[in-house]
């Protein structure tokens, strides 16, 4: 999908995005929640207050919307990665100067960075403020998730009613794999199906326990219908051969899926260093690459406004960011933890409509809202996050709310509830797939709040209405 670098259609600009269940005739919403009721289909989510409050109805955002956050999303990463080239040529050099806190075990640092490699896989989230859709951050990493349980659950929504006309937007799992497909060419000089590699590999969880991870059955099903042979084989026997292929278990290969995130790999003897001479050779192709999650980091929303102020991007461009990137500043990246005088005077000035975020961090940790500070504490708290390590401060936003009912499957109690919400749309080589949602459940804050799963948000996705 091409997009162009200085012109977006203003009436994308200002084309609202929003829940259109209220749209449905109303005997097609009764028989649909009827329908999801009466479902034995577990749904995702620990239990809040006691209680495992179950979604019985996904969001439904209209084709049109959906097509105007792919636009939206896809002009922004391209135009993070614009910002990044600004201040680094190369990983390694933009590594360092994110001052990126985990470890990425494949990173070539003299790669230089190409935005084509950066912007492939991406799951970026974002809030809806008065229908206007404002992205949080881009989320380019190795292992993005929600992928397939939003794939899942749209499909099951779409066949519970079908008199209703809903369906499930693109399948981010199929969109990934044809995505592999299209992978660089190598000098492999082979004109048959590339083989596909989807390694296992023994990582620590959050508790520290050490597991295997393997590919599932319907993963490699779906890698074999892109065409590409699929082969499993374990992290700890891959080999470079006397050419310098990719040898997994003496088997030459051309592409590999690269999924384990924030996972610590142990036990891998000698696989990564492998993936690494193979990498640098050119004779395999890894998706994603792993600097792509470099872009994760908060901090190039802050240089996209950095850009804007100085006048580098388009009118057109400069307008994308003011209206769907919500003011952000980032502190400490240079290692000072002095906040300069005009950001101090806007803060305090602001307090109440600003919030502090970690530049690389993810459920809700360290982040603090103004509006539930005191005047007192507002600013040394800010000086001192700075410190610690790299933050953003950025505008806070208001998000919309949704009638969203719940089901208590114990009880079978019945409520609906106003809530916020995040869209996470899977951005694949330019095209939007499925949506992952988080929203809270009833009784739960819906202000000055980080939806989150682990921090009891609900998990739920997107239907497309015509």
């Amino acid at each position: 999908m091409t997009i162009s670098r200085t012109v977006v259609d203003d009436e994308l600009l200002v084309f609202p995005v929003q829940d259109s269940w209220a749209t449905i005739p109303a005997d097609l919403r009764h028989e649909f929640l009827t329908r999801r009721t009466e479902s034995t289909r577990p749904h995702r989510g620990q239990r809040t207050g006691g209680i495992r409050w179950e979604p019985l109805r996904p969001l439904i955002i209209e084709e049109r919307a959906y097509r105007h956050l792919e636009t939206l999303a896809a002009r922004l990463l391209h135009l993070a990665v614009d910002a990044c080239c600004r201040r680094a040529s190369t990983a390694g050099e933009l590594y360092e100067l994110l001052r990126f806190p985990h470890d990425l075990p494949l990173l070539d640092p003299d790669r230089p960075l190409v935005a084509a490699e950066l912007t492939r896989y991406a799951r970026p989230d974002l809030l809806i403020e008065q229908g206007r859709p404002q992205f949080l951050e881009l989320n380019n990493s190795n292992r993005l998730g929600g992928m397939a349980f939003s794939s899942r659950l749209a499909e099951a929504y779409a066949q519970l009613c079908p008199k209703s006309g809903l369906y499930s937007p693109p399948s981010a799992v199929t969109a990934r794999f044809a995505a592999m497909a299209r992978r660089p060419r190598t000098d492999n000089g082979r004109d048959t199906s590339a083989r596909a590699l989807i390694p296992s590999y023994r990582a620590t969880d959050r508790s520290r326990t050490v597991r295997l991870h393997r590919a599932k059955r319907a993963t490699l099903d779906a890698v074999r219908r892109t065409g590409l042979d699929a082969v499993e084989a374990d992290l700890a026997d891959l080999r470079v051969g006397a050419t310098g292929r990719l040898l997994a278990a003496g088997v030459p290969i051309d592409v590999v899926l690269l999924e384990w995130g924030g996972n610590r790999i142990r036990h891998d003897d000698g696989g990564l260093a492998a993936l690494r001479a193979a990498d640098r050779a050119g004779t395999v192709a890894l998706f994603p690459r792993t600097e792509s999650a470099l872009i994760s980091s908060k901090a190039v929303l802050a240089w996209l406004h950095e850009d804007c102020e100085a006048g580098l991007l388009s009118p057109a461009d400069e307008h994308l960011v003011r209206a769907h990137v919500p003011w952000t500043v980032c502190l400490g990246l240079n290692g000072d933890s002095s906040v300069p005088p005009n950001v101090l005077c806007k803060a305090a000035a602001e307090r109440e409509q600003l919030i502090v975020k970690p530049a690389v961090d993810r459920a809700g940790k360290n982040v603090f809202f103004g509006r539930r500070a005191s005047n007192d504490d507002w600013l040394p708290a800010l000086v001192r996050a700075a410190h610690k390590s790299p933050l953003v401060l950025q505008r806070r936003v208001e998000p919309d709310l949704v009638p969203m009912p719940f089901l208590d499957p114990d009880s079978r109690q019945q409520v609906t509830a106003q809530v916020p919400y995040v869209l996470s749309p899977f951005v694949i080589d330019g095209a939007a797939a499925s949506v992952l949602v988080r929203h809270t459940t009833p009784g739960a804050p819906i202000r000055d709040v980080v939806i989150d799963t682990r921090l009891g948000a609900r998990a739920n996705t997107v239907l497309l209405a015509p």
